[in-house]
């Protein structure tokens, strides 16, 4: 009786070191997992940021040359016919290939579809960062984790979001009070 006793217990005690070592290296396992991906996104993030503003730095580049190539076009082709009186409003109301604003307009029009595009896609890449910033901080700081983590001792991600100076001002002192857009 006291052997199957004995056994009982043993067998008990394997049966719970067992689950506590899987639940130890399961918890192990995804905190890595979430430190990997926080790494790749973070990785993500930068290649993105530099993907942006390569695309609006060269967008605006072409827009411009576009404009300003449109106004040489227009002074060169006024400059012609200057001396006719009301030659001016001929001019406007006969077809000119030669000076279309609206592909200068589409441009603009484009340039500032890229641009809410980009800032949209960024801020996707920031909120899924902030999700796997979110979960590792529950993982370590939730029981059993902090159990866990006082073995470990993993620290908190490094997660800084990108923000302007503007808002970092808006935050800190609680306050915008700038609706000006320009």
């Amino acid at each position: 009786m006291k052997s199957i006793v004995t056994v009982g217990v043993l067998g008990l005690l394997l049966v719970l070191v067992i689950s506590l070592a899987s639940s130890f290296i399961s918890f192990s396992n995804h905190e890595v997992d979430l430190r990997n991906r926080f790494k790749q996104k973070s990785d993500e993030r930068t290649a993105f940021y530099d993907k942006m503003w390569k695309t609006l730095a060269q967008k605006s580049q072409i827009a411009l040359k576009n404009d300003s190539s449109f106004a040489r076009n227009v002074n060169a082709i006024m400059v012609g016919r200057k001396d006719a009186p009301q030659l001016f409003m001929k001019w406007v109301t006969e077809s000119n290939p030669n000076a279309n604003y609206d592909q200068v307009s589409a441009l603009y029009g484009d340039l500032s579809r890229s641009v809410e595009g980009e800032r949209d896609g960024f801020f996707m890449e920031e909120k899924s960062i902030q999700g796997i910033v979110l979960e590792h901080s529950n993982l370590i700081q939730k029981f059993p984790g902090t159990f866990y983590n006082s073995f470990l001792h993993r620290q908190p991600l490094n997660y800084k979001p990108i923000t302007s100076d503007r808002t970092d001002d808006a935050v800190k002192t609680g306050k915008d009070n700038n609706v000006k857009l320009f």
